[in-house]
C-alpha cells in the first residue's frame, strides 16, 4: 500500500466514559474502527486481488453462460468478497465487443426488522454482485474474466489457447492475484522441499506486470507468460503475469514491471510519479522494443528504446551498458556476456531500470514468425528472463 493512499483511512474510535450516550453514530464509529483496521491491514500486507478460487469456466452444456467457482478476494477498498457457492452467470448483452465480467462488494439489508412489520433492517450482510460491463467500472471491483463477444455465436467456451483467447472464449489473462509483499530471499538454488502433513505449503506468489506503451496490447505477453510458467515449474514459486498493468499505485504489488512497445511513447506526470515510487520501494523495470515485422518495425523498436532512455532520465536514472561481471548476468544463470535474443543487442541498466535491445520477448515465443530461432538461443533467452526476475527480487530483498 502506497503512503499517499493512507489519506483514505482516518481511524476513529469511541472515547468511553461514564455517562456516554450510545446512539447510532457512536455504535457505528465503534465498529467501523475495527473494520477499517482490517481493511488497512489487507491493503498494506496482502494487496488487492483474488486470494483463492473464483475460477471462471464455460457452463456444461455450453450456452451463453459461465460458471464462477467459490473463492475469496480483496477489492481496492480493502473489502473482503466471499463467494461461498458456485454461481452461474448468463450474459445479457446482444452487442458485440469486449465484455468485462466483474465482481463487486455490496452490503445487503437483512433481518430482523424493527419494528417487525415494515420496519428498518437491523443487520447488513456482506455480499457481492457479479455483472457484465462494456468497460471497467469506476467503483471498486475485481475482474473475473473478459470475453470478446460475438453475438452471432450462441455459446461461450473455455479458451483453446489461454494465451490467445478467440471470439466468445473466456479470457483469464487480466485477473489480478493478490500478492503478499514478503521480502523474498535471493534466488540462487531451488528452494528446499517442505514436508507438510496433511496440507501442502502454498508456493510464494511473485507478480510480473506487463504494459505496452506503444502498439498492440498483447505484445510479448505470450512470451512473458512462458517465462513465468518456466520459473514456476523450476523453483516452486507461483509466478503470475498481470497484462495491461496500469502505471499507477497498483504497481506496488509487482516484483518486476515489463514495458514494451513498437514506437515512441510519453509517460505523463502521474505515471512518472507511480514509476518513481515503484523503484523507490525496490521494484525493477525492464523495457524492450519489439522488432517483429518489416523494416519499419525495426525503426519502431529503436524509437521505443530512445523513449525508454528518456523515461529513465525523467526518473533520475542513468543507463549504462551491462558488461561482464554485472549482477544481472549472474543473478541466477551465469553469463560472460549478454546472450543473443531475437536481436544481438546490448543491455543497459541503472538504478533498477533495465533496457534490452535483444528483443527477448519475441525469443520467448520462439522467434519471429518467418525466422524461428535455434533451441540454444531460445534457451539462453529464457535464462536471461529468469535473471531479470531474479535481479528484481534482489532489489525487493535489499540483498
Amino acid at each position: 500500500m502506497a503512503v499517499e493512499d493512507l489519506g483514505r483511512f482516518q481511524l476513529k474510535k469511541v472515547n468511553a466514559f461514564q455517562g456516554l450516550v450510545i446512539d447510532a453514530d457512536a455504535w457505528r464509529d465503534a465498529h467501523n474502527y475495527h473494520r477499517d483496521h482490517l481493511r488497512l491491514h489487507l491493503l498494506a500486507f496482502h494487496h488487492v486481488g483474488i486470494m483463492e478460487g473464483l475460477g471462471v469456466s464455460a457452463s456444461s452444456p455450453p450456452d451463453l453462460s459461465v460458471t464462477v467457482e467459490p473463492g475469496i478476494g480483496v477489492d481496492p477498498e480493502g473489502n473482503v468478497i466471499v463467494v461461498a457457492q458456485r454461481q452461474r452467470y448468463k450474459l445479457q448483452t446482444s452487442k458485440g465487443g469486449p465484455v468485462y465480467l466483474v465482481i463487486q462488494f455490496r452490503e445487503v439489508p437483512g433481518e430482523p426488522y424493527q419494528p417487525p412489520n415494515g420496519g428498518q433492517p437491523t443487520r447488513l450482510l456482506d455480499a457481492y454482485r457479479i455483472q457484465e460491463r462494456e468497460k471497467p467500472p469506476t467503483e471498486a471491483y475485481l475482474e473475473l474474466a473478459r470475453i470478446d463477444f460475438d453475438p452471432a455465436r450462441n455459446v461461450i467456451a473455455d479458451a483453446k489457447s489461454p494465451q490467445r483467447p478467440g471470439k466468445n472464449e473466456i479470457d483469464l489473462r487480466y485477473r489480478v492475484v493478490a500478492v503478499a509483499p514478503t521480502p523474498p530471499e535471493r534466488i540462487s538454488t531451488p528452494p528446499p522441499r517442505v514436508e507438510t502433513t496433511p496440507a501442502v505449503a502454498r508456493p510464494q506468489t511473485v507478480l510480473i506486470g506487463h504494459a505496452v506503451l506503444a502498439g498492440d496490447k498483447d505484445l510479448h505477453l505470450e512470451g512473458l507468460q512462458n517465462v513465468a510458467r518456466g520459473m514456476s515449474a523450476q523453483f516452486g514459486l507461483h509466478v503470475s503475469v498481470q497484462a495491461s498493468m496500469p502505471l499507477d499505485q497498483s504497481l506496488k504489488a509487482c516484483a518486476l514491471l515489463y514495458l514494451t512497445g513498437t514506437g515512441k511513447f510519453e509517460a505523463d506526470s502521474g505515471q512518472q510519479a507511480a514509476l518513481a515510487a515503484f523503484l523507490q520501494s525496490g521494484g525493477a523495470i525492464v523495457g524492450e522494443g519489439c522488432s517483429e515485422g518489416d523494416e519499419s518495425a525495426s525503426r519502431g523498436a529503436k524509437e521505443f528504446g530512445l523513449a525508454f532512455n528518456q523515461l529513465a532520465g525523467q526518473l533520475k536514472r542513468r543507463l549504462e551498458v551491462v558488461k561482464r561481471g554485472h549482477p544481472i548476468l549472474s543473478a541466477l544463470h551465469l553469463f560472460s556476456a549478454v546472450p543473443q535474443g531475437t536481436e544481438n543487442g546490448m543491455i543497459m541498466e541503472g538504478g533498477n531500470i533495465v533496457y534490452s535491445g535483444s528483443d527477448y520477448g519475441c525469443a520467448w515465443q520462439g522467434g519471429r514468425q518467418n525466422q524461428p530461432l535455434s533451441r540454444e538461443i531460445i534457451r539462453s533467452s529464457f535464462e536471461m528472463g529468469d535473471n531479470f526476475l531474479a535481479y528484481a527480487r534482489l532489489g525487493r530483498s535489499g540483498g
